[in-house]
């Protein structure tokens, strides 16, 4: 049950440390203190999880002689799933130390990590690819559809907000989410699907995902993931205690149920 909504927490995004998500430099930071796209709050999901579900979803495209692209693959860890469906594979990744990351685990011929940046003209010949996907990196307009072959397919895995009743437990700590995950129209102009050039065939469909969080903590660290030591101890010192008492208040056994949703997004080129 949802308790203690009088309680107002402070908002760290009013902080003057705050660094916004996903930003450059926010993606800066991962690169330069933890050189891996991993996050660091401990939890237990139910199944399927997003990234299994959008997992699934690549290896139906792929056969033994599939050529695949992963857009902003980070350290390299999802992409190692698909080296025994297809005989080759392509991260790239505009951070170097998470490159770096990728090359120094990577003991399959058939991946290459390269350091790369998504939002210029990639260094690949046209129609090199059979599938390209992003999971939570940067979706690619013209040159998904310059690259893939006729009838290639590119996917796209897009976190899109996490409730679930944590942002009215968690008052001012997490504000209202800014769009209904379900307004499929809303996305897709976030996205930007009628601006990728001759894609076709567009799809778009909402993964619930649940998550229990395992401690107090674990409701911080989610909020302050990317940010630096100066803006957590500001939000450890204000929010700790208060978290404390509403995570102890209505957890299960599992920890504090919350859910993430998911946009999975499909296209392809025309054959």
């Amino acid at each position: 049950m949802i308790e203690n909504k009088k309680l107002l927490f402070p908002d760290p995004s009013k902080h003057p440390e705050w660094i916004p998500a996903h930003s450059p430099d926010w993606y800066a930071g991962l690169n330069r203190n933890v050189e891996k796209y991993k996050y660091p709050w401990k939890s237990e999901f139910d199944e399927p999880t997003a990234e299994t579900i959008f997992a699934d979803l690549i290896s139906e495209q792929l056969n033994d002689t599939s050529k695949i692209l992963d857009v902003g693959c980070g350290h390299g860890e999802f992409t190692h799933q698909f080296v025994t469906k297809t005989k080759d594979i392509v991260g790239i990744d505009i951070e170097p130390n998470f490159i770096r990351t990728a090359k120094g685990s990577n003991k399959d011929k058939a991946i290459q990590f390269e350091l790369v940046d998504a939002n210029k003209k990639l260094p690949f010949q046209d129609n090199d690819f059979d599938l390209i996907y992003t999971k939570k990196g940067p979706w690619l307009y013209e040159e998904a559809s310059r690259l893939l072959k006729p009838g290639g397919v590119i996917l796209g895995l897009f976190h899109s907000g996490t409730d679930g009743g944590l942002r009215d437990l968690f008052q001012g700590l997490y504000a209202p989410l800014l769009l209904d995950p379900y307004d499929i129209e809303k996305f897709e102009h976030k996205y930007n699907l009628n601006e990728s050039y001759d894609l076709t065939d567009f799809e778009l469909r909402v993964i619930e995902e649940v998550e229990y969080l395992s401690r107090p903590e674990d409701v911080l660290q989610k909020k302050c993931f990317g940010q630096n030591d100066k803006l957590k101890q500001y939000v450890w010192q204000q929010c700790l205690k208060g978290v404390t008492k509403i995570f102890n208040q209505n957890a299960t056994s599992k920890g504090l149920k919350v859910i993430n949703y998911h946009h999975v997004v499909r296209a392809k080129v025309a054959k």
